[in-house]
């Protein structure tokens, strides 16, 4: 047999045949023969002689000599050895890599929310998933209801919690979770801070602080003053509704809001008595998409709201 340089020059077809016959040299070295090879890979005697046939006739080199009634390693198979150790090693390192980056994708949910969900919503959410499947793991991505609605557009998400619910693309599918009612929010030394309810014209020349356009919520209210007449001043726009909190407690104006439950100190809540000062809350998600089996529970799980909502 030739040795040398065609041993080096081996045709990528040629060492994949290499590859997958290096078990057989290694199960040989390890039980001292072929017959317990075969005995431990469990196949028969002739498939682990073929192999290291095949491998004698690739490298240009015997891989066996006969040692007494049995067989031993030539010289330059026991210079392989150790290599062929390491091959198989990192490939079963590579397989177990593979596998557990497959389980983590099938227990992973991507999920995209604004950040006043972030308080009772998701967290009532994310334990019913894990309620269900315990290995379930989150990414969580949470901003304006734009960064949301974008982030599901780009197929960055499996899905977004965003108020008012999305329904802009025919391929998007949205359920309703709940309607969350708005108060107004008002400094507790405000001449109305006593007041049982108040009507949304009642708010023309009122110093009004809101959210930034980008956040879901600004739009609506703008929608329901419009709609009510009400002329407010426009005052401070915000990124989050701690720092309007904050704000209001200080005198600096008033703002349509979600309940904070409780209000904290400086505030308070008074109910809006137009039908119309309420929010909707929903979870969208891509349709005709194949999901984790997480990201599926998620989404199955929202569906059901009377299963894990603290809400009516």
């Amino acid at each position: 047999m030739s040795t040398g340089r065609g041993i080096r020059d081996l045709t990528t077809s040629a060492l994949r045949e290499v590859l997958a016959d290096l078990p057989y040299l290694i199960a040989v070295a390890d039980t001292g023969g072929v017959t317990a090879a075969a005995d431990e890979l469990g196949v028969p005697q002739p498939t682990v002689s073929r192999g290291l046939t095949r491998l004698a006739e690739r490298l240009g080199t015997p891989m066996l000599v006969r040692d007494g009634r049995g067989v031993a390693l030539t010289p330059e198979a026991a210079d392989l050895l150790p290599y062929a150790h390491r091959a198989v090693d990192a490939t079963r390192a590579g397989i177990d890599s593979t596998a557990r980056r497959s389980d983590e994708r099938a227990d992973t949910v991507s999920l995209a929310f604004q950040n006043d969900m972030g308080r009772v919503v998701v967290p009532a959410l994310l334990r019913a998933v894990l309620e269900l499947r315990p290995n379930a793991r989150f990414k969580l991505r949470q901003g304006s209801r734009t960064l949301c609605t974008d982030a599901l557009d780009a197929g960055d998400v499996d899905a977004a919690i965003v108020s008012p619910p999305y329904a802009g693309e025919l391929d998007v599918q949205t359920a309703r979770l709940f309607a969350e009612p708005l108060v107004l929010t008002v400094p507790d030394g405000h001449r109305w801070a006593r007041r049982t309810r108040v009507r949304l014209r009642e708010l023309t020349g009122e110093h009004m602080l809101q959210l930034r356009p980008e956040f879901g919520l600004r739009g609506h209210v703008d929608a329901l003053l419009g709609h009510a007449g009400a002329e407010p001043e426009r005052g401070f726009e915000g990124e989050d509704l701690h720092t309007l909190r904050g704000l209001i407690a200080v005198g600096l104006g008033v703002a349509i809001l979600p309940p904070a439950a409780p209000a904290p100190s400086g505030i308070v809540e008074l109910p809006i008595a137009d039908t119309a000062a309420h929010r909707e809350i929903g979870i969208s998600w891509p349709r005709d998409v194949t999901f984790s089996p997480a990201a599926q529970t998620t989404i199955d799980v929202a569906a059901r709201t009377s299963t894990w909502l603290p809400h009516g």
